[in-house]
């Protein structure tokens, strides 16, 4: 079923997005794709599947990892797990085990990266960061006397330090 809103063409593979756009995942138009959404969709969606003690966003984390990342890969840091807000967050260990997911998120993401002008795959920089921080977030979350603890962001205010972050990696490219 095909249906057709405001310019926007809604298709069986497609979400609705916070800003009204059909995004869909077969397709993958990078017009569907926009920042606010990410932000939007990240700032609501839970580390670890949301088995924390409390709701710990991917938004948060991704503006965590673009704190800790050198200034050349910050952007790239911020946006890592962009497909997120689209694909939710599926725990790396499921992953494995679902090519078909994975192909998904990999498409996507080179979509996201070729617009937002970051390089995929993600560098090892990256990567790097990711896994320390993951084990960081974990610790601060679950063990009690861990030296680091992260205090959970409200999803308005994670939203708001992502555009932020957005905002300050871009201003000056353009």
């Amino acid at each position: 079923m095909i249906v057709t809103n405001d310019n926007n063409t809604y298709t069986e593979n497609s979400i609705r997005t916070f800003t009204g756009k059909a995004f869909d995942l077969k397709i993958l138009d990078p017009e569907t794709i926009c920042i606010e959404d990410i932000a939007h969709g990240l700032s609501n969606t839970a580390r670890f599947s949301g088995h924390l003690p409390k709701f710990y966003s991917v938004a948060q984390h991704s503006v965590i990892m673009a704190e800790a990342a050198s200034q050349e890969y910050k952007l790239e840091a911020l946006l890592h797990d962009a497909s997120e807000a689209y694909m939710g967050d599926m725990p790396s260990p499921f992953k494995k085990i679902m090519p078909e997911f994975k192909a998904y998120e990999n498409k996507l993401m080179e979509v996201i990266a070729k617009k937002y002008d970051f390089n995929y795959p993600i560098s090892k920089h990256v990567k790097y960061w990711d896994k320390e921080i993951l084990q960081m977030e974990w610790n601060s979350f679950v063990e009690v006397h861990y030296p680091v603890q992260i205090k959970a962001w409200s999803p308005p205010f994670a939203k708001f330090r992502f555009l932020d972050m957005y905002t300050r990696l871009t201003s000056n490219e353009k």
